[in-house]
């Protein structure tokens, strides 16, 4: 990692990069046509249904909603298919700053964590399927492999890279 810049990404420059992402193209009459299918939904069915449906029905249907809001979240709002956030947390409670640094970026620019009280750094970072080996940079120049990772790789220079594998085959991040 000799010769890199000691600039950090912070999560708003992250969330900048993915706008330039490709969105889904949308018709311009799209809103129009799926309010019309819900009004006219809601003309023929009479609204005393949900309360006829029984508190089993109601629970059913709570739980669907919490099932999509948790695989939402776990996925990431309007990330490209196969893609995660992934959470990186170190416990370094004498650090002024830590950031992440690893295959993902090139072992270009690092990504700054957040201190979160206690000794606590966290960042997440939306990455895609795959295995990635990466390091925390605690106060811009100690390099220290993740205690809690996957697993380990030899980083070249007579030390070790962590590392993580997302998507199907590896953990959820």
């Amino acid at each position: 990692m000799a010769g890199e810049t000691d600039k950090s990404l912070s999560e708003t420059e992250v969330g900048a990069a993915l706008k330039g992402w490709p969105q889904p193209a949308v018709a311009e009459d799209f809103v129009d046509r799926v309010m019309a299918r819900i009004e006219a939904a809601e003309v023929r069915r009479p609204r005393t249904r949900l309360a006829m449906a029984g508190p089993w029905a109601i629970a059913a249907g709570v739980a669907v909603v919490v099932a999509m809001a948790l695989v939402r979240m776990a996925t990431g709002p309007g990330l490209p298919p196969g893609t995660r956030l992934v959470r990186f947390a170190l416990e370094m409670p004498h650090a002024e700053r830590v950031a992440v640094a690893g295959s993902f970026n090139g072992w270009g620019r690092r990504i700054a964590l957040h201190a979160r009280g206690h000794g606590l750094w966290t960042v997440r970072i939306p990455l895609r399927a795959g295995q990635y080996s990466y390091v925390f940079v605690v106060n811009g120049h100690r390099v220290v492999p993740d205690p809690h990772a996957e697993g380990y790789r030899p980083d070249g220079f007579g030390g070790r890279n962590s590392l993580i594998i997302v998507g199907s085959s590896g953990v959820p991040a």
